[in-house]
């Protein structure tokens, strides 16, 4: 029996990896009833890095109570693997920009905190390890609210703590003590950017945009991450500013190396390690799918679905990239057989959004129809 793998990421806005997984084992289990689907839904550490885990019966669901970007009560949930003491979380879960309508996006009021109390209830169920997903954030604060939920003091120039977002980060004159059981844990980033903290690269010039920094605030966001990066310094002697990555979501990644001595991996690793994803491979494929949102010049420079065509090539099996938007020649990517995109250019993007789920099961099916023999 032949055996496709599905493996894709999220269609950022539009449809999860997990949805992508089943609209793409219905078309295959319509149309060729003698194949067996394998679906893998993956993340590189954003949106649905979390439920990635959990569709591959890997680990257990805790949901708990937290707070989004503007402080409002929401319910988030994590990963949970006992047998070694690990949680996966994922910031977007609390602290994502979907959490968010486009005129309430503003870093300097958004901040990480309701990831802190995720993080914070997975330390009180036991958590040795925590594997955090970065990606998709709709804040620029560093992780001080994040790490202020986890009990580390971020104190004004009046000794009281700072306020939430962007804005409360302007203001602090020192960080208190780290608490050892922090310390005692090992914390491993899911991030596959490589941006600096600050500058032209950095979390606010690159990401900011996306999250409502204006021409106004970007300044003042820039200095509010540059004073946390020299607080950190006087602290603990790690100069976060020449780390590479610490720019991720909003320089949280960058709060945590400094402060929590925590490392920085690439997601998809992280995650294909987790699910035994090389395992799956070694089962025997004799195909897979993947896809994303998007395929353009920035897929070659370590994105998902290249990581996973590369894993492919290594075994030797073909893979077929789907996405909403193609922006990339056949010839740029010569590690897949095919790519294939839903829509044109010209296609309006709030009717493409509505049409996804169709378009991609006619794409799948057009797909497997050229390269199934």
């Amino acid at each position: 029996m032949r055996r496709i793998l599905l493996a894709p990421d999220s269609f950022k806005g539009s449809i999860t990896a997990r949805e992508f997984c089943r609209i793409g084992a219905q078309v295959i289990q319509r149309h060729w009833p003698d194949i067996q689907v394998i679906q893998r839904p993956l993340s590189d550490g954003g949106e649905g890095f979390v439920e990635a885990m959990l569709e591959s019966g890997q680990a257990t669901c805790h949901v708990v109570n937290s707070l989004d970007p503007l402080g409002r009560p929401i319910k988030a949930a994590f990963a949970w693997q006992a047998d070694n003491h690990t949680a996966i979380i994922e910031m977007a879960q609390a602290s994502g920009l979907p959490l968010l309508s486009k005129h309430e996006r503003d870093p300097m009021q958004a901040g990480t905190l309701g990831t802190g109390l995720v993080i914070k209830a997975a330390i009180e169920l036991g958590a040795r390890r925590i594997i955090l997903g970065l990606g998709g954030s709709a804040t620029n604060d560093g992780g001080a609210g994040a790490l202020q939920a986890l009990g580390i003091q971020l104190l004004d120039q009046q000794n009281q703590p700072i306020k939430p977002g962007a804005q409360g980060l302007m203001q602090l004159a020192r960080i208190g003590e780290i608490p050892q059981n922090l310390l005692d844990i090992e914390w491993q980033l899911a991030c596959d950017v490589s941006n600096p903290l600050l500058g032209e690269n950095g979390a606010t010039a690159i990401y900011g945009p996306q999250k409502g920094v204006t021409a106004q605030t970007h300044p003042k966001l820039e200095q509010a991450l540059a004073q946390f990066a020299h607080l950190i310094d006087q602290k603990t002697g790690h100069n976060i500013t020449t780390r590479p990555g610490a720019g991720a979501a909003g320089g949280m990644a960058g709060g945590f190396m400094g402060l929590l001595n925590a490392q920085t991996h690439s997601g998809f690793a992280l995650l294909a390690n987790s699910i035994g994803l090389n395992q799956t491979f070694e089962q025997g494929v004799d195909l897979v799918i993947t896809g994303e949102g998007r395929m353009d010049a920035q897929t070659r420079q370590g994105k998902l679905p290249m990581k996973l065509a590369e894993l492919a090539q290594t075994y030797q099996v073909p893979i077929l990239g789907i996405c909403g938007q193609l922006d990339i020649r056949a010839e740029q990517a010569p590690e897949f057989i095919g790519l294939f995109s839903l829509v044109n250019r010209l296609t309006d993007e709030a009717d493409a959004m509505q049409q996804t789920e169709t378009w991609l099961a006619d794409t799948i099916y057009s797909a497997l129809n050229l390269y199934l023999h």
